[in-house]
């Protein structure tokens, strides 16, 4: 499977595991796509996408700039495979995602409360996260993040997700912060 080629589907991503920093992305069959390594001290959300036979960087992607506003994925030779520029009001805003292409899709949503879409310029759906119950599902710990139409590749997919988490994380940090000052 080219996991760099646009993709149609649904993937299970893995809630950030509280032990250890790989998490697998599978189909949703069960079927292993890559893993996550996240690297769980760095200032700049970083995180790598990984092939889940052979534990090569399939890309890696991080936080740059003041304000921790801007994210980037780039495959293994450096080549970006996109910039996530998020809202002045945070990642629950509308947000722009620029693909290499120059296309700009636009993501929409909270994250963590599992209302989170992306679509393109003409507001047609392209991704979002889907309810996944715990009945059915191979792995209920996991988002199920459905890639509508063959915009995004599943690495692309799998790098929106971390980024959009370690958006919210860090959202989550600075609110805790200003609270406690």
């Amino acid at each position: 499977m080219d996991v760099f080629a646009p993709y149609t589907g649904t993937l299970l991503l893995p809630d950030r595991a509280p032990f250890g920093s790989e998490s697998p992305v599978t189909l949703a069959d069960g079927r292993p796509v890559a893993t996550i390594r996240w690297h769980n001290w760095s200032m700049r959300a970083r995180y790598e996408i990984l092939d889940p036979a052979t534990g090569a960087v399939l890309a890696a992607g991080h936080r740059q700039g003041f304000g921790g506003r801007n994210y980037f994925l780039a495959d293994a030779q450096g080549r970006q495979l996109f910039h996530l520029k998020l809202s002045f009001w945070g990642p629950n805003r509308a947000s722009a995602l620029t693909l290499p292409t120059g296309r700009t899709l636009t993501t929409r949503g909270n994250w963590t409360s599992r209302r989170f879409s992306v679509t393109d310029e003409q507001q047609r759906p392209v991704a979002q996260l889907v309810n996944n119950s715990r009945i059915l599902s191979m792995r209920p710990d996991s988002l199920a993040f459905e890639l509508q139409s063959p915009v995004l590749s599943i690495v692309q997919a799998i790098g929106l997700a971390q980024s959009m988490r370690a958006a919210i994380e860090s959202q989550r940090s600075a609110a805790a912060a200003a609270s406690a000052g």
